[in-house]
């Protein structure tokens, strides 16, 4: 029996020094939100969850119950105990059957970092060699701190929990400090079965934290007054804590491969995450769709929604949720999901039209919502409204209030539906977009972030930043992101956000004032053919909200983008604006403002039904005594038509 053990020792001399325990104080990746407070850490490689402690740093009383758990004999055997050894084959023996083990703390160290879970004799004996030069090479606290690192206490969303830190997180939802003793004797007992803790009967789970208690009473490491008062508690620990931001985090992670921070260790990231923020789009997306749910009696769980915040500035995303519930489904929503925006796309048209045609066409100018024929492959399209209704001449600010499909397919064929792609590709879109008629009201598939980036690109006056999930301080480690670029021009984003906040007011955003909202944003609804997607993308010049709500098998929800799109973002964004006050939208240089009437385009003069109107120096009406020849004044409606005959 002692030939395999010395024989293992014989032949495993040569790797003396090669035996290393983890580095102490070496931590994998560790994320922070904006405020420094850890999320979670993750070993870049393998991913699993771990929050290394050196030891002086635990509560005595944790290293204490792991040993009254594991191995009572710790600090007087030498890697292998065999008196413990003795006892187990006593007990295997009159019971006939593999009933208890006799693995010491360094014997566990061992397998968890040297040896697979192969189970011959042939690895019991490496075991055993390796925990004897363990023994020999490292003092009892060094080998007592690498297992209390690296032991595994279960399973989080696939990634395996490692270490008494992370365990603390995972089964009880606390740090390691703030575990009570009889949570600190459920962990040590946790060590055997991790992933039976949360299924296990109460009763089951009683007995085996109270063995531990009694274990730590005879070791002196607890008074019996304290064991007591320890079994008095409920022995069923918190339900599975739900990790913080998990979508986002997927994407953090993403991130930092992408930039070539596999290779990192030991260091800490600060991520872009506002905690409040995100815990608001959360609750939004939970409360909001099982309201509408029993409102309108549809199946529960049958409508999914996401959330994007991003700062425009900065590009950084302060919070992301990519669906109702991580547990049940983990599919981001947000960055995965490609699907219709619908009229959301229209300020891509119209952004477009100010970009490509700068002096022709203004918020101002005229176009007919009429019937028309636009030719398309396959034979003539023929856009029409939501509401079946077409209302002839309108500016473009009411096409754009009131989302009116003629006037936007319209502006798409004059300036030229090449240039709408390309402009839609630089403000942020990644997605393919087709160039066909239909491209102006949003029939190319994109995702939530795509579009909230896009937006983001508006909101910060034409210049696009690359999205981000790291804040500037946590990245410097990592390559680096594009530059900023402007991609369109002040005034034409100024333009834009002018029109939406007129959205807000008097559009299909209108409802917003019910959370006191219309005055200091702009923003879109979206809804789809057939009421299959739900869209808002709303923002103030220091935050952009999109959501997207539908159903995962695209069935019709029967819900526009203002029953519950907009109502989902007013949640973020009320208390976003209530947290940080946004400062006013202003216009440029090269911008000027002139009251015109709303229905004709006209520029007037001393009447309070006036609209104060966005232009570009030069393209703004002329005086109210010669407006017959004022650039805002022109059909272009007829203009764009005449391109058909």
């Amino acid at each position: 029996m002692l030939a395999a053990p010395v024989l293992g020792v014989i032949v495993l001399a040569w790797g003396w020094w090669a035996l290393s325990l983890p580095r102490r104080g070496v931590p994998p990746i560790g994320y922070l939100d904006i405020d420094g407070r850890e999320i979670t850490s993750f070993e870049s490689e393998s991913g699993r969850v771990q929050i290394w402690m050196p030891l002086e740093h635990m509560p005595p009383a944790v290293a204490a119950a792991v040993i009254a758990a594991e191995d009572r004999r710790f600090m007087r055997h030498h890697g292998v105990d065999l008196l413990a050894v003795a006892r187990a084959a006593f007990t295997n023996a009159r019971e006939a059957n593999v009933v208890r083990g006799a693995s010491t703390i360094t014997q566990q160290l061992t397998r968890g970092l040297f040896l697979t879970r192969e189970r011959t004799w042939w690895r019991k004996a490496r075991e055993i060699a390796i925990a004897l030069v363990l023994e020999l090479r490292y003092s009892k606290p060094q080998i007592l701190e690498a297992y209390l690192n690296t032991v595994y206490l279960g399973q989080q969303r696939g990634a395996a929990v490692h270490g008494v830190g992370a365990g603390a997180r995972h089964l009880f939802g606390k740090s390691l400090e703030a575990l009570q003793l009889d949570e600190v004797a459920l962990l040590a007992a946790a060590i055997r079965a991790p992933n039976r803790i949360f299924v296990e009967p109460p009763a089951l789970l009683r007995g085996r934290r109270d063995r531990v208690l009694e274990a730590m009473v005879k070791d002196g490491a607890a008074s019996a007054a304290e064991a007591r008062a320890a079994m008095t508690r409920p022995t069923r620990p918190a339900q599975k804590v739900a990790a913080v931001a998990p979508w986002f985090m997927e994407l953090v992670r993403g991130e930092v491969a992408q930039r070539g921070g596999e290779a990192l260790g030991g260091v800490q990231l600060v991520t872009s995450l506002d905690r409040r923020l995100q815990e608001a789009a959360e609750t939004a997306v939970r409360d909001r769709l099982a309201q509408v749910e029993r409102s309108r009696r549809l199946p529960a769980n049958s409508l999914q929604a996401a959330v994007v915040a991003i700062e425009p500035v900065s590009g950084q995303i302060r919070a992301l949720v990519g669906g109702r519930r991580f547990a049940q489904s983990e599919f981001n929503r947000a960055t995965k999901a490609r699907r219709q925006p619908g009229s959301l796309f229209k300020p891509l048209v119209y952004l477009a039209a100010f970009e490509g045609r700068a002096r022709e066409i203004t918020p101002a100018t005229l176009v007919d919502d009429e019937p028309v024929v636009i030719p398309a492959r396959g034979g003539g399209w023929t856009p029409h409204n939501i509401d079946g209704q077409f209302h002839g001449p309108v500016t473009i600010r009411r096409a754009l209030e009131e989302s009116l499909n003629v006037p936007a397919a319209l502006v798409a064929q004059g300036v030229g539906l090449g240039y709408v792609t390309r402009v839609a590709h630089a403000a942020g879109i990644t997605s393919s977009l087709a160039a066909v008629p239909s491209l102006a009201l949003g029939t190319s598939e994109v995702t939530l972030l795509e579009m909230t980036t896009a937006f983001a690109t508006i909101a910060n006056g034409g210049i696009r930043v690359r999205p981000t999930t790291l804040g500037s301080a946590g990245a410097v480690a990592l390559k680096p992101l594009p530059e900023p670029a402007r991609v369109v021009s002040s005034e034409s984003a100024f333009i834009i956000t002018h029109l939406m906040r007129g959205v807000m007011r008097r559009g299909t955003g209108g409802s917003s004032a019910r959370w006191g909202l219309q005055e200091i944003t702009a923003g879109k609804t979206g809804t789809t053919d057939g009421l299959r997607d739900a869209w808002f993308i709303g923002y103030t010049p220091n935050l952009v909200v999109g959501v997207w709500v539908g159903a995962d098998d695209a069935h019709a929800i029967g819900l526009a983008g203002a029953d519950i799109a907009l109502p989902i973002w007013a949640d973020v964004m009320m208390k976003a604006t209530r947290w940080t006050p946004p400062p006013p939208f202003m216009p440029p240089p090269g911008i000027v403002m002139t009251p015109v009437d709303s229905a004709t385009g006209r520029r007037v003069c001393g009447s309070e039904e006036a609209i104060s109107e966005a232009f570009r120096q030069g393209s703004e009406p002329a005086a109210c005594d010669s407006m017959a020849d004022a650039p805002g004044l022109r059909d272009v409606g007829n203009w764009f038509r005449g391109i058909f005959r």
